[in-house]
């Protein structure tokens, strides 16, 4: 059960308002009016500010050191006092003492008291999977450099995987319609790291294709979609899996068995085989229809398990074993091939 918020007594004082509920007006003016006091000098010196920020050097000046204001809570010595208040937060929070008087922010604004909190420097954020990486592992963004194909694309790359008769050539595993196109393209073709949908250039090369399980169209029948490209210098190679860590090995999927991956386009998820031994009919390719059989159907637990670009992901159990290899979803399910039957076709393993 939810507990209610303590609320000290409403003697009068505009602040004390309940924390959930309605905000009162005095207080959105309150924020409104010191708001407009710190924005406007703000935006004068915004290329001094963004050159401090990128350098990550902190400033007490708060036209550099600004972040933001809105209402909350006030805090003090670390505990929520149940107080309602305009909150500022700051890039760092300096002494007073190193802050000029003309600079500080003040207690209260317009009655209504004043709480100032550092939160470092805001900054959108980038999905780590989408950036180059090398050492490179799994799990990130990968595709056909650009004298392979003439368009800009990514996918994922699923596993590191080595040859069973050779240990010393390692391989990137994925599937056809990223490493392949679709049967398109010719081994020895270049593979960049990020794929050039992410800013990867021909200079990104990371592998060359080796081979692949050609892709059957019309709703043939196909037991997987996979490929592998051969690592140019093994020495560059990082056998885990972004977020993940180095996989145990490989292992059968099950009904009701909890799952993880780490894809290019929505990174770290967890999910639930819902249904095994699935053929899947139909698939949209750029060459046609697609049908593929025995495969494991997963569904995600808060939100989608994968999205387009996630393509080649491995699919990983609660033991850190490889379970099976993303090849296609919809809006609100994933499909993947059992891993086993994609390593034995292929004569690799799983580097542990």
């Amino acid at each position: 059960m939810m507990r209610e918020a303590k609320v000290k007594r409403d003697n009068g004082s505009h602040t004390k308002n309940p924390i959930y509920g309605k905000i009162r007006n005095e207080l959105i003016a309150a924020k409104t009016n010191l708001r407009d006091r710190l924005f406007r000098p703000a935006q004068r010196i915004t290329p001094q500010a963004l050159s401090l920020r990128k350098a990550k050097r902190f400033h007490p000046l708060p036209d550099v050191n600004l972040v933001g204001l809105g209402i909350g809570e006030k805090v003090t010595s670390n505990k929520r006092t149940g107080e309602m208040c305009v909150k500022v937060l700051v890039a760092k929070k300096f002494p007073k003492g190193k802050i000029k008087s003309a600079d500080l922010i003040p207690t209260e604004i317009d009655g209504i008291p004043t709480d100032i909190e550092g939160v470092g420097y805001p900054t959108k954020f980038a999905i780590s999977q989408q950036q180059r990486h090398r050492p490179v592992p799994g799990g990130v963004s990968i595709s056909l450099d650009l004298n392979a194909v003439d368009f800009r694309f990514a996918g994922t790359l699923g596993i590191v995987v080595v040859d069973k008769k050779d240990s010393q050539r390692l391989y990137a595993l994925s599937n056809n319609h990223v490493l392949a196109d679709e049967n398109r393209t010719k081994p020895g073709a270049g593979v960049v790291q990020p794929g050039t949908l992410d800013g990867g250039k021909n200079s990104d090369q990371i592998a060359r294709l080796s081979r692949f399980v050609p892709l059957k169209f019309g709703n043939r029948r196909n037991w997987m979609d996979a490929a592998i490209a051969e690592f140019d210098r093994p020495i560059d190679v990082d056998r885990s899996i972004l977020e993940i860590g180095t996989p145990s090995g490989a292992a059968k999927p099950s009904l009701g068995l909890s799952v993880r991956k780490s894809g290019r386009t929505t990174g770290l998820t967890e999910g639930i085989v819902r249904v095994v031994n699935f053929d899947v009919f139909d698939v949209e390719y750029d060459q046609g229809s697609v049908r593929v059989d025995d495969v494991i159907v997963i569904e995600g637990i808060d939100d989608s398990f994968s999205k387009p670009g996630d393509s080649g992901s491995a699919i990983v159990d609660p033991k850190g074993r490889v379970v099976a290899l993303l090849f296609a979803g919809s809006e609100k399910v994933t499909f993947a091939i059992p891993i086993q039957r994609i390593l034995r076709h292929l004569g690799v393993r799983i580097t542990t």
